[in-house]
Protein backbone atom coordinates (compact mmCIF):
# COMPACT_ATOMS: atom_id res chain seq x y z
CA UNK A 1 0.00 0.00 0.00
CA UNK A 2 1.53 3.36 -1.15
CA UNK A 3 1.03 5.49 2.41
CA UNK A 4 -0.26 9.40 1.08
CA UNK A 5 -0.37 12.13 2.99
CA UNK A 6 -2.20 15.00 0.85
CA UNK A 7 -0.72 18.38 1.71
CA UNK A 8 -3.86 21.22 1.01
CA UNK A 9 -7.47 21.32 1.55
CA UNK A 10 -8.38 23.22 -1.06
CA UNK A 11 -10.49 22.29 -4.50
CA UNK A 12 -7.90 19.78 -5.72
CA UNK A 13 -6.89 18.22 -2.41
CA UNK A 14 -10.30 17.53 -1.51
CA UNK A 15 -10.54 15.88 -5.19
CA UNK A 16 -7.74 13.59 -4.55
CA UNK A 17 -9.14 13.10 -0.82
CA UNK A 18 -12.53 12.06 -2.43
CA UNK A 19 -11.29 9.29 -5.21
CA UNK A 20 -8.41 7.79 -2.67
CA UNK A 21 -10.13 5.29 -1.27
CA UNK A 22 -11.66 4.45 -4.97
CA UNK A 23 -8.17 3.64 -6.02
CA UNK A 24 -6.25 0.07 -5.33
CA UNK A 25 -2.99 0.00 -3.41
CA UNK A 26 -3.33 3.65 -1.75
CA UNK A 27 -3.87 4.21 2.06
CA UNK A 28 -4.72 7.55 2.93
CA UNK A 29 -1.82 8.64 5.73
CA UNK A 30 -3.25 11.71 6.78
CA UNK A 31 -4.38 15.29 6.02
CA UNK A 32 -2.08 18.48 6.33
CA UNK A 33 -3.75 21.43 6.71
CA UNK A 34 -3.69 24.53 8.72
CA UNK A 35 -6.96 24.70 9.69
CA UNK A 36 -8.89 21.79 10.74
CA UNK A 37 -12.21 20.94 8.24
CA UNK A 38 -15.12 18.68 8.48
CA UNK A 39 -15.48 15.52 7.00
CA UNK A 40 -18.36 17.44 4.07
CA UNK A 41 -15.56 19.93 3.69
CA UNK A 42 -12.63 17.15 2.32
CA UNK A 43 -15.02 14.84 1.10
CA UNK A 44 -14.01 11.91 2.97
CA UNK A 45 -15.28 11.06 6.62
CA UNK A 46 -14.16 13.18 9.85
CA UNK A 47 -12.43 10.02 10.94
CA UNK A 48 -9.22 11.49 8.86
CA UNK A 49 -6.40 12.15 10.39
CA UNK A 50 -5.81 15.77 9.97
CA UNK A 51 -2.62 17.35 11.22
CA UNK A 52 -2.20 21.24 11.38
CA UNK A 53 1.35 21.11 10.07
CA UNK A 54 4.17 18.84 8.37
CA UNK A 55 5.72 18.66 11.82
CA UNK A 56 2.70 17.53 13.43
CA UNK A 57 2.82 14.62 11.67
CA UNK A 58 4.90 11.85 13.50
CA UNK A 59 4.69 8.49 11.05
CA UNK A 60 5.71 6.88 8.04
CA UNK A 61 4.60 7.81 4.32
CA UNK A 62 5.22 6.86 0.93
CA UNK A 63 3.87 9.55 -1.16
CA UNK A 64 3.06 13.40 -0.45
CA UNK A 65 0.76 15.13 -3.18
CA UNK A 66 0.65 18.99 -2.74
CA UNK A 67 -2.24 20.86 -4.15
CA UNK A 68 -1.29 24.48 -2.09
CA UNK A 69 0.14 27.76 -2.30
CA UNK A 70 3.46 28.67 -3.14
CA UNK A 71 5.80 28.86 -0.04
CA UNK A 72 3.62 25.77 1.29
CA UNK A 73 5.05 23.55 -1.91
CA UNK A 74 8.69 24.81 -0.63
CA UNK A 75 7.63 23.93 2.92
CA UNK A 76 6.67 20.14 1.78
CA UNK A 77 9.67 19.72 -0.39
CA UNK A 78 12.04 20.03 2.38
CA UNK A 79 10.15 18.22 4.43
CA UNK A 80 9.98 15.35 2.37
CA UNK A 81 13.69 15.44 1.22
CA UNK A 82 14.25 15.47 4.94
CA UNK A 83 11.89 12.33 5.85
CA UNK A 84 12.50 10.14 2.21
CA UNK A 85 9.22 10.77 0.74
CA UNK A 86 8.07 10.85 -2.81
CA UNK A 87 6.48 14.64 -3.76
CA UNK A 88 3.65 14.88 -6.35
CA UNK A 89 3.30 19.00 -6.57
CA UNK A 90 0.34 20.04 -8.84
CA UNK A 91 0.48 23.65 -7.17
CA UNK A 92 1.01 26.49 -9.72
CA UNK A 93 2.51 29.86 -9.90
CA UNK A 94 5.65 28.54 -8.28
CA UNK A 95 8.15 31.26 -7.49
CA UNK A 96 12.05 30.55 -8.70
CA UNK A 97 12.44 29.46 -4.96
CA UNK A 98 9.85 27.34 -4.92
CA UNK A 99 11.43 25.08 -7.96
CA UNK A 100 14.56 25.26 -6.57
CA UNK A 101 13.76 23.55 -3.27
CA UNK A 102 11.91 21.09 -5.44
CA UNK A 103 14.89 20.23 -7.24
CA UNK A 104 17.23 20.44 -4.49
CA UNK A 105 14.70 17.91 -3.01
CA UNK A 106 15.30 15.46 -6.22
CA UNK A 107 18.47 14.85 -4.97
CA UNK A 108 16.99 12.84 -2.26
CA UNK A 109 13.82 11.71 -3.29
CA UNK A 110 11.57 11.65 -6.32
CA UNK A 111 9.79 14.19 -7.28
CA UNK A 112 7.15 14.92 -9.76
CA UNK A 113 5.76 19.08 -10.32
CA UNK A 114 3.58 19.79 -13.16
CA UNK A 115 0.50 22.32 -13.44
CA UNK A 116 -1.32 19.64 -14.97
CA UNK A 117 -1.54 16.21 -14.56
CA UNK A 118 -4.11 15.41 -17.14
CA UNK A 119 -2.88 12.68 -19.58
CA UNK A 120 -4.72 14.52 -22.29
CA UNK A 121 -2.95 18.00 -21.47
CA UNK A 122 0.49 15.83 -21.54
CA UNK A 123 -0.25 14.72 -24.96
CA UNK A 124 -1.35 18.16 -25.76
CA UNK A 125 1.74 19.89 -24.85
CA UNK A 126 3.31 17.06 -27.41
CA UNK A 127 1.18 17.94 -30.51
CA UNK A 128 2.24 21.34 -29.56
CA UNK A 129 5.53 21.04 -29.72
CA UNK A 130 5.56 18.89 -33.23
CA UNK A 131 3.47 21.63 -34.25
CA UNK A 132 5.74 24.29 -33.52
CA UNK A 133 8.77 22.33 -34.96
CA UNK A 134 7.01 21.42 -38.30
CA UNK A 135 6.01 25.34 -38.55
CA UNK A 136 9.03 27.21 -37.45
CA UNK A 137 8.51 30.45 -37.29
CA UNK A 138 5.98 31.03 -39.82
CA UNK A 139 2.72 31.14 -37.70
CA UNK A 140 1.77 33.29 -35.29
CA UNK A 141 1.10 31.34 -32.05
CA UNK A 142 -1.58 32.50 -29.60
CA UNK A 143 -2.90 30.73 -26.32
CA UNK A 144 -5.51 31.05 -24.71
CA UNK A 145 -6.43 29.69 -21.26
CA UNK A 146 -10.24 29.32 -19.37
CA UNK A 147 -10.88 28.78 -16.14
CA UNK A 148 -12.93 29.89 -13.13
CA UNK A 149 -13.51 33.10 -11.12
CA UNK A 150 -11.55 32.17 -8.15
CA UNK A 151 -8.17 31.30 -10.07
CA UNK A 152 -5.43 33.53 -9.49
CA UNK A 153 -2.89 32.84 -11.50
CA UNK A 154 -3.07 34.40 -15.11
CA UNK A 155 -1.83 32.87 -17.24
CA UNK A 156 -2.20 29.29 -15.89
CA UNK A 157 0.37 26.90 -15.09
CA UNK A 158 -0.95 24.84 -17.97
CA UNK A 159 -0.30 28.40 -20.66
CA UNK A 160 2.37 29.07 -19.55
CA UNK A 161 3.97 25.24 -19.97
CA UNK A 162 2.53 24.98 -22.96
CA UNK A 163 4.44 28.26 -24.05
CA UNK A 164 7.24 26.43 -23.10
CA UNK A 165 6.70 23.71 -25.57
CA UNK A 166 7.32 26.46 -28.03
CA UNK A 167 10.43 27.46 -29.65
CA UNK A 168 11.22 31.21 -29.56
CA UNK A 169 10.68 32.75 -32.64
CA UNK A 170 13.34 34.22 -34.71
CA UNK A 171 12.45 37.25 -35.10
CA UNK A 172 12.11 38.11 -31.39
CA UNK A 173 8.08 37.75 -31.81
CA UNK A 174 6.39 36.69 -28.68
CA UNK A 175 3.34 34.04 -27.95
CA UNK A 176 0.21 36.21 -27.09
CA UNK A 177 -1.45 34.98 -24.04
CA UNK A 178 -4.90 35.29 -23.07
CA UNK A 179 -6.54 34.36 -20.21
CA UNK A 180 -10.45 34.06 -18.73
CA UNK A 181 -11.71 33.76 -15.60
CA UNK A 182 -15.27 32.95 -15.44
CA UNK A 183 -17.85 30.79 -13.43
CA UNK A 184 -16.86 27.82 -12.07
CA UNK A 185 -15.13 26.60 -15.12
CA UNK A 186 -12.72 23.47 -14.60
CA UNK A 187 -10.22 24.52 -17.43
CA UNK A 188 -10.09 24.48 -21.00
CA UNK A 189 -6.39 25.73 -23.10
CA UNK A 190 -6.43 26.45 -26.51
CA UNK A 191 -3.16 26.83 -28.95
CA UNK A 192 -3.60 28.53 -32.35
CA UNK A 193 -1.30 28.49 -35.38
CA UNK A 194 -2.35 31.30 -37.60
CA UNK A 195 -0.69 30.93 -41.11
CA UNK A 196 -0.79 33.11 -44.01
CA UNK A 197 -4.22 30.94 -45.50
CA UNK A 198 -4.96 28.56 -42.49
CA UNK A 199 -5.38 28.41 -39.23
CA UNK A 200 -4.25 25.16 -36.90
CA UNK A 201 -5.99 24.82 -33.22
CA UNK A 202 -4.98 22.31 -30.64
CA UNK A 203 -7.06 22.38 -27.67
CA UNK A 204 -8.18 20.76 -24.51
CA UNK A 205 -11.41 20.68 -22.15
CA UNK A 206 -11.66 19.29 -18.82
CA UNK A 207 -14.61 18.38 -17.68
CA UNK A 208 -14.43 17.69 -14.04
CA UNK A 209 -11.52 18.06 -11.55
CA UNK A 210 -11.71 14.49 -11.15
CA UNK A 211 -9.01 14.22 -14.28
CA UNK A 212 -6.53 16.16 -12.12
CA UNK A 213 -6.98 14.19 -9.24
CA UNK A 214 -6.85 10.77 -10.74
CA UNK A 215 -3.83 12.11 -12.77
CA UNK A 216 -2.38 12.49 -9.39
CA UNK A 217 -2.70 9.44 -8.15
CA UNK A 218 -1.48 7.71 -11.18
CA UNK A 219 1.03 9.45 -11.47
CA UNK A 220 2.00 9.34 -7.68
CA UNK A 221 1.61 5.32 -8.07
CA UNK A 222 4.93 5.67 -10.82
CA UNK A 223 6.24 7.90 -8.83
CA UNK A 224 7.00 6.15 -5.59
CA UNK A 225 8.75 3.66 -7.96
CA UNK A 226 11.58 5.59 -9.36
CA UNK A 227 14.71 6.80 -7.84
CA UNK A 228 15.29 10.22 -6.62
CA UNK A 229 15.23 12.48 -9.38
CA UNK A 230 13.37 15.43 -11.05
CA UNK A 231 10.71 14.24 -13.59
CA UNK A 232 8.15 15.35 -15.75
CA UNK A 233 4.55 14.02 -17.09
CA UNK A 234 6.65 13.59 -20.31
CA UNK A 235 8.88 10.85 -18.03
CA UNK A 236 5.74 9.24 -16.18
CA UNK A 237 3.59 8.86 -19.52
CA UNK A 238 6.93 8.00 -21.58
CA UNK A 239 5.95 10.96 -24.29
CA UNK A 240 8.56 12.31 -26.13
CA UNK A 241 10.26 15.30 -24.56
Amino acid sequence: MIRTLVHGAGRMARRVLALLPEMEGFELAGLISRTRPDGKLVGVETATEWYGSLEDFKTTADLLIDFTLPGGTRSAAEWCAHNGVAVLSGTTGLSDEDIQALKKAAQKVPVLWAPNLSHGIALMTTLVRQAADALGSSAHISITDIHHQHKVDAPSGTALALAAAVPPADDGGELVFSSVREGEVVGEHIVRFELADEVIVISHKALDRAVFARGALNAGDWLVRQRPGYYSTDDWLDLPG
